[in-house]
């Protein structure tokens, strides 16, 4: 097995008979010399943390790790005396501080309220829950004052990002070739990916905006059943789901296993599918083992997959 920090270009190897994300934390903590707590296996470029039942064989090499702090420290001069937004108990003795907004809060309240807005909730922002404050807060305080290690800072960098391009960007689409996203210029249909494009001179490369097909001059759409696939999926509205309170999931999903499109109605995360019965969860798009939920609990919260491309 290869694992390698987010802020790191060393591969490290190790023996394990590990098979799931929960297992091969244990020894991935001792190599980093931090304790089990303190790592989490993640998929940078994707923006997601990885659940301790996640089977570890299923995922790419080497894995991706993003280590954390077991003390969260304030510098006094930003501590305060003031109650934690979220517990309200001025006789609390855990060191608090204040936000840009004149609010307190300790920083691992801070650092679980980020998280949790930008993992769980999928939001592009993260504000202030003071009730009638609502200020957004910017990435660079809360990485000082939640005394992020740089793994953190890297990723949840990253994660707002990205969480900011699916939200508010319809101009923006990931190559189908190696992922990275690619902006559009007025509206036009052939798209160019600066990654996967080769050196001056040469052909580049360029792919649809709505079918992802190789561009090639004249070109035209092949499957148009497809494209209103996409279409309804790209229109789908955002929803809350039931039981688990996970929010801005797509209400329309492609089955994972045979592509059957299914919509989301009412009830828990889990979904089978009518057409090969497969069952699978509807926010993170993890298919189930033995009718079980890899990801959470069905009243859990766990990711939320991107809206699906009906031409991969």
């Amino acid at each position: 097995m290869q694992f390698q920090r987010l802020s790191s270009e060393t591969h490290i190897n190790f023996d394990t008979t590990s098979k799931s994300v929960g297992e091969i934390k244990t020894p991935i903590a001792a190599l980093c010399g931090v304790p089990r707590h303190c790592v989490e296996i993640v998929d940078m470029e994707e923006g997601i943390i990885y659940d301790d039942c996640r089977d570890v064989t299923m995922l790419s090499r080497p894995l991706q790790v993003m280590v954390g702090t077991d003390e969260r420290r304030v510098p006094f001069y930003l501590l305060t005396t003031d109650a934690d937004m979220i517990d309200q108990d001025p006789d609390d003795e855990e060191p608090r501080l204040k936000m840009s907004c004149g609010h307190a809060i300790t920083p691992y309240n801070l650092f679980g309220h980020m998280r949790n807005s930008l993992i769980n909730k999928v939001k592009s922002s993260v504000t202030c829950l003071t009730p009638g404050c609502n200020q957004e807060w910017s990435m660079n305080e809360m990485i000082k004052k939640a005394d992020m290690t740089t793994d953190e800072s890297l990723f949840f960098e990253y994660k707002i990002s990205l969480n900011a391009i699916f939200s508010h960007n319809n101009d923006i689409s990931e190559c189908p070739n190696c992922g990275q996203f690619c902006q559009r210029q007025q509206n036009t249909q052939a798209v160019r990916c600066s990654i996967c494009s080769p050196k001056k001179h040469e052909k580049q490369a360029d792919f649809c905006w709505d079918c992802k097909a190789p561009w090639v001059p004249n070109h035209t759409c092949k499957n148009r059943d497809l494209e209103a696939i996409q279409k309804i999926l790209n229109e789908a509205p955002l929803k809350t789901l039931d039981y688990s309170k996970i929010e801005r999931v797509p209400s329309k999903r492609l089955c994972p296993n045979c592509r059957t499109l299914l919509e989301h109605e009412r009830m828990c995360k889990q979904m089978k599918c009518p057409g090969c019965q497969i069952e699978f969860c509807f926010s993170c798009l993890t298919l189930c083992v033995g009718g079980r939920l890899q990801c959470t609990g069905y009243n859990k919260e766990c990711s939320v997959a991107p809206v699906q491309n009906a031409f991969s």
